[in-house]
């Protein structure tokens, strides 16, 4: 019993920081954070106490332990449950206490293009697409799936193709979200042009086509929940019946990549046709996922193999991690691998290991407490940053205050299944390059046969063939 009461009390403190946080800010990113938190952390352990105190939770989480290790109800996994939990409270009371209290200063709104977002969004599908090809022609050949042999098959061009279907999914995603906010939009003015709509149509229908074949959940959900936030934050009111539809449609298509991602390529269009219907329990994907088992398992591991850290190595990584791996194909690995190793765990089948415990493996016990702070102070700068905005700030530093806390939650599902080199990927694929598509689709354009049409019903831009002016 004594488990059930830690993860009781634990939650029943988690909740209670999280009402209070967002009684300060009121902050739909803040229940989204937390929320994220505890389902990567502590919502598995919930399944994993009941069936080994002799229940029945009816979640499919012992593959792993076949693939991984068994866990036991024994004192490494309640020192496990205890991190966990004072990871995430460390987190909440460091966000606590930095929250300024300053409200948000008032910003005029930044003209925003859309061509340059779909263009890059468009360009970088067709990249990632390229690269990946031979690989889904192979699985094609092999009448096998084409999530297993990309994952099996992995070279130093790998990383690439994930990075470029962020690029087309994340950036496109804020601006879709801005251009469904309308007039509403408290950033942006929307310049629109006859093709906007339509070509985020195509974007959107060609990118989801694409990572549903490959089985790629992560990035459709980090768009999903980025463009989710931005409308939410963008708009005066909010519309929770449309964001809901929005967010179960969502919801259905990442069950639908989960459902069918083992399903072989050349049998994929006829087994969405024929077995449509049986993906269709959205609602326990959503609870029994392994993406809840995965990551905690990590810290048990650890703990019951008496792994011992390897001082400040994730820091050596992240500084080696400045060379892409195409130029350095030796570049040392994550924490990742040394985790896997070390617990004796089957490998190249992608188990993920936890923030908490890489930052255990890089400084023992004192790195739960240092990369639960660096956390709370990261997102904490995010969210105090548009109350520091000046008239004379820059357009990289408005642009990162408007979409630095939305880009920053979004990101912490994968972060929270990573080490500290995780920030690598949270500051170049959902900062640096949103940051750098925008400020150039802000920026005035200036043509000489010029015209502007705004339409106060809409509170849009709209461009006329000849060209476009829009000044921020």
């Amino acid at each position: 019993m004594e488990y059930l009461a830690v993860l009781g009390l634990g939650t029943a403190a988690i909740v209670l920081l999280g009402i209070a946080l967002f009684s300060i800010r009121r902050d739909a990113g803040i229940i989204a954070g937390i929320g994220a938190l505890y389902y990567w952390s502590l919502y598995g352990g919930w399944s994993i106490v009941i069936d080994k105190m002799g229940g029945f939770s009816g979640k499919h989480y012992h593959y792993l332990e076949r693939k991984l290790f068994p866990i036991f109800l024994d004192q490494s996994y309640l020192t496990s449950l205890l991190l966990y939990i004072a990871f995430i409270l460390i987190v909440e009371v460091v966000l606590w206490v930095s929250l300024s209290g300053r409200k948000e200063r008032p910003m005029p709104r930044l003209a925003l293009r859309h061509e340059p977002i779909l263009f890059v969004g468009i360009l970088a599908g067709i990249a990632s697409y390229l690269i990946i090809r031979d690989k889904l022609a192979a699985a094609w050949a092999l009448n096998t799936s084409a999530y297993w042999y990309t994952r099996s098959q992995t070279d130093e061009w790998f990383t690439a193709h994930q990075v470029l279907n962020r690029i087309a999914l994340i950036p496109p995603a804020i601006g879709f979200a801005t251009l469904a906010a309308g007039r509403s939009s408290k950033y942006f003015v929307n310049v629109v042009r006859r093709y906007t709509w339509w070509g985020y149509a195509v974007l959107f229908a060609g990118m989801l086509t694409f990572t549903f074949i490959l089985g790629n959940k992560n990035e459709v959900f980090t768009a999903l929940l980025t463009g989710v936030l931005a409308y939410a934050a963008s708009v005066k009111r909010v519309h929770f019946v449309k964001l809901g539809l929005v967010g179960l449609a969502g919801l259905w298509l990442l069950y639908g990549i989960d459902f069918f991602r083992g399903t072989p390529i050349s049998s994929m269009a006829s087994a969405v046709t024929e077995r449509a219907e049986e993906a269709t329990e959205v609602g326990r994907f959503v609870t029994s996922s392994n993406e809840t088992f995965a990551a905690h398992f990590s810290m048990y591991g650890t703990l019951a193999n008496n792994v011992e850290p390897k001082f400040g190595y994730s820091l050596y990584s992240l500084a080696c991690s400045i060379i892409p791996r195409v130029l350095w194909k030796d570049r040392p690995r994550d924490i990742y691998l040394y985790y896997s190793e070390s617990v004796g765990a089957i490998q190249n089948q992608g188990y993920s290991l936890h923030h908490a415990t890489g930052w255990f493996l890089n400084f023992g016990y004192a790195g739960i407490a240092l990369g639960a702070g660096l956390m709370g102070l990261v997102w904490a700068w995010c969210l105090n940053l548009p109350s520091r905005i000046r008239e004379r700030s820059g357009l990289f530093l408005r642009l990162f205050a408007i979409i630095g806390p939305w880009v920053f939650v979004a990101g912490l599902p994968p972060l929270l299944r990573a080490g500290p080199e995780g920030y690598k990927g949270l500051l170049v694929e959902g900062v640096a390059v949103p940051l750098l598509i925008f400020a150039i689709a802000c920026r005035p354009k200036r043509k000489r046969k010029s015209a502007v049409v705004w339409d106060p019903r809409s509170g849009w831009m709209f461009s006329r063939p000849r060209g476009s002016f829009a000044s921020a």
